[in-house]
């Protein structure tokens, strides 16, 4: 058990300008790192920890353009984390737990000049040239954020367990992956294909792109394999996948867990977790938010003990709730550091800008709340003619839904829509258009939410739960730009109201009464819309609330009931659309009762599927 006595090592950083975040560019704006060390007597001595060479490297002395340094690589959005100060609570200090004091801070200089690039790391012979190459040649990241600049060089040259608070959005990725995939590189070859990194995230869409990040530092190292293990895929397959070989594994707490426990046919993956080198849990405190904790125990109970095979522990997390220490004493070992890279006092989007909640009975009233609340804020804007706004919908089939009904309604601005299964020219266009534009609405999948800047957006909704609060953070960060005001309205069904209530209870919504004016107006286009539309837009709905089958409290027989209610009243359709057997399987809702199967349809060429959103 740790003490809660704690010998502070103060380390001040600048705070970086950066180009594309207006939060960060005044030279008032400043960060210090804190690295704190339990004192506990009975911790292991850092000189009794395995011995590792350094990495073959030269200097990499190539200069890259500013505006694509390393933040352009972790790219999941606005920071969230509201101010939270480089400080634990009274009940996490009770608990043995860090406890770190607001420290003194340093004034940013005007510029980012004296940022460290990542070819330092190659001088002092850190980080294997042939990944520093990659970063610097290949990805053109030449200096590092604050978060890598306070994190990467203590992970590598002391390969002590870490409990960072860093927001996202800030490069925390590479932060991680880094000295992770050092640690690969200098471990003893004849392991051959047992895991050396295992990554947990929250969340599906998170472990997607962390393993598209770990590939792109792994370009020119095609033999160092990435899987994944996350669910609404294929199990089999998925395990098929991680025993031909990966030194990589990332995936969401739920899956990971099936893999190494099921009936114990796993054994073949537990084995090679058992020369784990480096465990990451990203985003710790929305893993906790989203009841993961139990899983986490499970998972860490089947790894080696660490007196036998040592690790490294990470933990990321934008805040340090109470419920953070608890996982960090499963995870990390006595005598771990905390690193702050968040600054007092800082604010964002989701901390400043007004958000209201607008509840409707069922998801068959979700077009008509959308109208409503939509008109409501047209209404209320100062000046119409600069009403522009983003509408976040799930999927690609809901927003083409979205935009046929906003579209044929009266008096609204002109509806766009951007999503992935858009030709990237068509995407390139749209985009084009809706910046030039004063005014406008836009419905778009996620495929926006991150990196892309519109100016003079006013209002962002979103329609239905985001898969999770961080995808509520980036959505909701499209506006209040550059110094703007903005508006954020969330629209969720009576069903949906635990993610605002229990998953966002941090943020602070305005209940906002459903306006149901629109009805007839919308009745009377979904009653026209084709079959074929409606089939693709139920289908949509059923793949994205698959998912959320136990958070809503629900069963597969329940989720299909609610489908086929929402397809009779919310689209118009005559009879339960139908859908082919191929997907029904894919979706694993097969034998559930309620569904319509039709044949496949014949297959004309080997197209590729295409993403869903």
């Amino acid at each position: 058990m740790l003490r809660s006595s704690i010998r502070p090592r103060l380390f001040p950083f600048s705070l970086l300008s950066t180009p594309t975040n207006s939060s960060l560019l005044s030279p008032r704006n400043f960060l210090s790192i804190a690295i704190m060390e339990n004192d506990n007597p009975n911790r292991r001595p850092r000189n009794n920890r395995r011995k590792r060479p350094a990495a073959s490297s030269t200097p990499d002395s190539q200069s890259e353009r500013q505006s694509q340094r390393s933040r352009g690589f972790n790219q999941r959005g606005p920071q969230h984390g509201g101010g939270q100060t480089a400080a634990m609570s009274t009940a996490a200090a009770a608990a043995a737990e860090p406890v770190v004091s607001s420290p003194a801070l340093t004034p940013a200089p005007a510029g980012d000049s004296d940022a460290p690039r990542f070819a330092d790391l190659a001088e002092d012979k850190l980080i294997d040239r042939v990944i520093l190459d990659t970063i610097t040649q290949d990805l053109k990241f030449d200096r590092m954020t604050p978060v890598q600049a306070a994190t990467i060089r203590h992970l590598v040259t002391d390969r002590g367990d870490v409990l960072a608070q860093a927001k996202t959005g800030t490069g925390k990725t590479i932060a991680f992956l880094l000295p992770a995939i050092q640690a690969l590189l200098r471990r003893d070859r004849s392991r051959g294909n047992a895991i050396s990194l295992l990554v947990i995230s929250p969340t599906r869409e998170l472990a997607l792109q962390i393993a598209k990040e770990a590939e792109m530092l792994l370009q020119r190292m095609p033999s160092i394999k990435v899987a994944t293990a996350i669910g609404g895929t294929n199990k089999n397959a998925e395990e098929k996948r991680i025993l031909r070989g990966c030194q990589i594994l990332i995936g969401t707490p739920g899956r990971i867990f099936d893999h190494l426990t099921t009936d114990g046919k796993n054994s073949e993956i537990r084995a090679m977790l058992q020369g784990l080198d480096t465990l990451v849990l990203d985003e710790a405190d929305r893993l906790l938010d989203m009841g993961f904790l139990p899983s986490l125990k499970q998972i860490v109970s089947c790894l080696p003990p660490r007196d036998k095979v040592p690790r490294q522990g990470m933990l990321f997390s934008a805040t340090m709730a109470d419920h953070v220490a608890k996982v960090a004493n499963i995870a990390l070992a006595p005598g771990y550091k905390f690193i702050s890279t968040i600054a007092a006092g800082e604010k964002n989007t989701h901390d400043r800008v007004p958000q209201h909640l607008v509840v409707v009975p069922t998801f068959s009233d979700m077009a008509v709340g959308l109208a409503g609340a939509i008109r409501h804020e047209l209404d209320q804007a100062p000046d119409k003619g600069a009403f522009k706004a983003i509408v976040f919908a799930p999927t690609a089939g809901l927003v083409d839904f979205y935009a046929t009904v906003l579209g044929k309604l009266p008096s609204l601005p002109a509806v766009s829509t951007l999503h992935s299964r858009m030709s990237q020219p068509k995407r390139t266009s749209v985009t084009d258009d809706f910046r030039k534009a004063a005014s406008g609405i836009m419905i778009a999948t996620d495929v926006i939410a991150r990196g892309m800047d519109f100016p003079a957006v006013s209002n962002v909704f979103q329609a239905g739960i985001p898969a999770d609060k961080e995808s509520y953070i980036h959505r909701l960060g499209r506006t209040a730009r550059a110094g703007a005001e903005g508006r954020g309205t969330l629209i969720v069904t009576s069903y949906e109201e635990y993610f605002p209530r229990r998953v966002m209870k941090d943020i602070t919504f305005v209940n906002q009464e459903a306006d149901m004016s629109s009805r007839a107006d919308v009745t009377q286009v979904t009653d026209q819309l084709e079959d074929a539309q409606k089939t693709k837009t139920y289908q949509a709905w059923l793949g994205f609330y698959r998912p959320f089958v136990k958070a809503l409290g629900w069963n597969d027989i329940r989720l299909v009931q609610e489908a086929n209610i929402f397809a009779r009243d919310g689209l118009g359709a005559p009879e339960t659309p139908g859908l082919a057997k191929s997907t029904i399987g894919k979706m694993g809702l097969k034998g559930v009762p309620g569904l319509r199967a039709v044949p496949d349809p014949p297959r004309t060429h080997q197209g590729g599927r295409g993403r869903q959103g």
